[in-house]
């Protein structure tokens, strides 16, 4: 049996429960609705969207930055007219595009406030081909931090969005502006003029190998011209001196120290001059852009390079799989190899002691493909080439086709020695060590 202060608890348990149940069920905010995920605006591709107008409401004194899509790029314009980054503009545009949404709920005056849509973060308003025009609203990210609360078109609602787009707009107009020091495509790129303090060099580009064309024609050092070329398609501006080119004697642009002019292969020219220097920076410009800007230290060194940076450092190219026949004149006489018929075998054919014993061929062909000089000599003195005339190492490869290569090299010269090939008529200046790596024994060249 029940007592009765027993019972008296149990029916103020019961009294009080339902006191809290009818209170929250009057006073909490209905659950949210939550469906499979579906897009915001629906079969809306990024190519659709044709301006987007972004801005602070809850900042009034922050400038609104406004894109318009020209042609295949993006312009902002305003606060200021520049061209834009295509990459961070992509991100809004794909963002918006293919946002999507699972959850929704009533947009109740103190919702909207509690989720800082009142007045809100950020507002992106845009049009689409045909002339409609969008609104986003966006608020707070919500408590997890992966979304954004959000209006959409004004609705009643409030949408929780992924919080990548809000990332993607929160940017300024700096943020957002072309940083491209130059827009070119490095493997595009079919020649070039390059006017520096160290001289004046062009070079051009048949079957992906460069050569120079002034000041002298010369083989020129491919991998260097790539370095050149790829350091400027990925350069960023360091800072944005000027919107515009005027007074260009203020920065010394009037009669650039640097003048750089490529071309590519379907004829566009793009010019970079570079001015006076800026604490550690350099003032440039893209003379197709009005725009004033810094480049920074490592770039402005690429571009000072001189004709000799530039020429080709190896004395010999070839691909060893070719070669079928070597001779040496070294210092312990004449030793010659040849490939076996259908394989890759060698054999030595001289000097008599090693003849027919197998060749280890890689102790010849690496170290002269392996070779690269200090320095490349285009006018030699007369010290030099009568060095070269009474060589102390000359190699003779022979290739499958029966096509014949040579390279010499001098007797040690100091710390060097110099070489020059059948295929270059500059001299190449040597480490010397080069010279005890080329000059093997018949001995070691026998397994």
């Amino acid at each position: 049996m029940i007592r009765k202060s027993t019972l008296i608890i149990l029916i103020l348990a019961l009294l009080l429960g339902g006191g809290v149940y009818y209170y929250e069920t009057k006073h909490s905010a209905p659950a949210p609705s939550t469906d499979a995920e579906k897009p915001v605006f629906a079969s809306m591709q990024p190519t659709d969207i044709q301006t987007v107008a972004i801005s602070h409401p809850g900042k009034p004194d922050t400038p609104a930055v406004q894109i318009e899509r020209r042609s295949d790029n993006w312009e902002i314009v305003k606060p200021i007219d520049t061209p834009a980054d295509l990459p961070s503009v992509g991100g809004i545009v794909d963002g918006i595009a293919q946002a999507s949404s699972s959850t929704s709920e009533p947009g109740t005056p103190d919702r909207l406030k509690a989720y800082g849509l009142d007045p809100g973060a950020l507002q992106i308003e845009f049009t689409v081909k045909g002339g409609a025009k969008h609104k986003i609203l966006l608020g707070d990210k919500d408590f997890t931090g992966s979304y954004v609360y959000s209006v959409v078109d004004s609705a009643q609602n409030v949408t929780l969005l992924p919080i990548s787009l809000l990332t993607s707009v929160d940017k300024s107009s700096e943020d957002l502006r072309d940083h491209s020091v130059l827009h070119v495509d490095s493997e595009q790129v079919a020649s070039f003029e390059l006017k520096n303090p160290s001289g004046d060099v062009a070079a051009k580009k048949a079957a992906s190998v460069w050569n120079l064309t002034r000041p002298d024609a010369a083989p020129a050092d491919s991998d260097a011209i790539l370095s050149l070329l790829s350091s400027l398609s990925t350069a960023r501006m360091a800072a944005v001196s000027s919107e515009t080119p005027a007074n260009p004697e203020k920065y010394g642009l009037a009669n650039p120290s640097i003048t750089l002019t490529l071309t590519n292969d379907i004829g566009r020219i793009s010019t970079l001059v570079v001015g006076k220097k800026q604490g550690a920076n350099y003032f440039a410009r893209d003379t197709s852009r009005p725009t004033v800007f810094q480049i920074d230290d490592d770039l402005y060194k690429k571009l000072t390079q001189s004709v000799a940076d530039l020429l080709d450092k190896t004395p010999l190219h070839f691909e060893e799989a070719d070669i079928s026949h070597f001779e040496i004149h070294g210092s312990s006489g004449t030793i010659t190899a040849s490939r076996k018929p259908g394989g890759d075998d060698w054999v030595i054919d001289a000097p008599d002691a090693q003849k027919g014993k197998t060749a280890i061929s890689w102790k010849v062909l690496s170290p002269v493909s392996g070779l690269r000089a200090e320095q490349v000599i285009q006018k030699p003195s007369a010290e030099i080439t009568a060095g070269l005339a009474h060589p102390a190492y000359e190699l003779i490869l022979t290739d499958k086709s029966g096509k014949k290569l040579s390279l010499r090299i001098s007797k040690e010269v100091g710390d060097f020695v110099y070489g020059q090939s059948s295929q270059n008529p500059a001299v190449f200046k040597l480490r010397k060590q080069a010279l005890s790596d080329l000059d093997v024994k018949p001995a070691d060249l026998a397994s």
